[in-house]
């Protein structure tokens, strides 16, 4: 059995793992590359890519923000 992209933990991390924080920084066009890094605001540690952010933001499942 395969497991379809809605049924996988996303890859965008939506609390820092060296900091805890949440804020993110995200300082491109709107018609930036999904591979473009989005950084945590606090630390500077990369928490995932556009691509990943728009795939979380597109997810149908609930509890993929619990933390």
């Amino acid at each position: 059995m395969t497991n379809s992209r809605s049924d996988l933990r996303p890859d965008f991390r939506i609390v820092c793992i060296n900091c805890d924080s949440l804020g993110i920084v995200f300082d491109c066009t709107e018609d930036a590359s999904p591979s473009t890094l989005i950084m945590c605001r606090r630390c500077g540690a990369p928490r995932g890519t556009l691509g990943d952010l728009r795939n979380l933001s597109d997810a149908t499942r609930h509890d993929l923000f619990d933390v």
